[in-house]
């Protein structure tokens, strides 16, 4: 977890807590998501239960600490995201690449809670879903009926 210092992750974590009515034993583990479109702002993900069995999840503010979106899980299937080292592995990138997790609606994802891994070395760029671990080479929009 990177871009936010401890008080403001622990402040995004207590305000999911208190929106979704979870217990402050119940442990959580958070992700910082920056936005593609410029002026958006970026977001914590809390995922909240044991890694195997996700109970509920929230994108929080960091800064305001607004809930922005929430869900209660069933509690029977992880929510993990695949580590940056694993979504380089999956679209063929090398050692010279950066990623970031990153989101906003496109086809590859429609809800905060699959933030996407952005890909990026001196030759290209690919996003890989963060949760089931599909690789993108465009985040376009495509044309025509459906």
């Amino acid at each position: 977890m990177t871009g936010h210092d401890n008080g403001s992750i622990n402040a995004a974590v207590a305000s999911a807590r208190a929106t979704l009515g979870i217990d402050v034993r119940e442990p959580a583990r958070t992700w910082s998501v920056a936005r593609l479109h410029p002026g958006a702002r970026d977001f914590l993900l809390v995922v909240f239960g044991a890694v195997e069995r996700a109970s509920a999840i929230a994108a929080v503010d960091p800064i305001s600490g607004e809930v922005l979106e929430s869900a209660h899980l069933p509690g029977r299937e992880p929510h993990a995201l695949i580590t940056a080292d694993e979504a380089i592995l999956r679209a063929g990138f090398g050692p010279d690449t950066t990623a970031r997790l990153v989101w906003d609606p496109s086809p590859a994802s429609r809800s905060r809670f699959y933030p996407l891994w952005q890909l990026q070395s001196e030759k290209r760029k690919a996003w890989v879903d963060s949760v089931r671990g599909n690789v993108w080479h465009t985040l376009d929009t495509p044309r025509g009926g459906g």
